[in-house]
């Protein structure tokens, strides 16, 4: 009985013991969140445009990289203008794009040529909107 009592005891001095949480930023959601903007998704539905979220990973100084990458992308075909949406932390993307215009992995294509940067790898997490053939998860 008393094992049974000090193992309660153990038990309510951790559940209630304060703690703290974060986000661990290696979730795709927590990239997605950060980069989700509702009116930029409520215009590429309008639009039947696909919104394509990415990462962003590698040994650069984000901040430094990040106008670089927001430049970059609004340059490359397809890209609706003002669309750009870039976060440090977690370190991700999000743009929308005309579908008509060129796809996703060629989207992505283009901006990393565009980017020119070796010491940064951007990979597309997931594309939402547009119709079930060309949005993929």
């Amino acid at each position: 009985m008393k094992t049974l009592a000090s193992s309660m005891l153990l038990f309510l001095v951790a559940a209630l013991s304060p703690t703290e949480s974060f986000a661990c930023g290696a979730c795709v959601e927590d990239k997605i969140a950060a980069t989700y903007d509702y009116a930029v998704v409520k215009k590429a539905e309008a639009d039947h445009h696909l919104i394509v979220f990415g990462e962003i990973d590698g040994s650069a100084n984000l901040d430094a990289m990040a106008p670089k990458i927001a430049h970059a992308a609004a340059r490359v075909r397809g890209v609706d203008r003002g669309t750009v949406r870039i976060s440090a932390s977690p370190p991700a993307f999000s743009f929308a794009l005309d579908p008509a215009s060129q796809g996703p992995d060629a989207a992505m294509n283009e901006l990393r040529r565009r980017l020119g940067s070796t010491r940064v790898k951007l990979t597309v997490l997931r594309v939402a909107g547009g119709d079930s053939k060309t949005a993929r998860k």
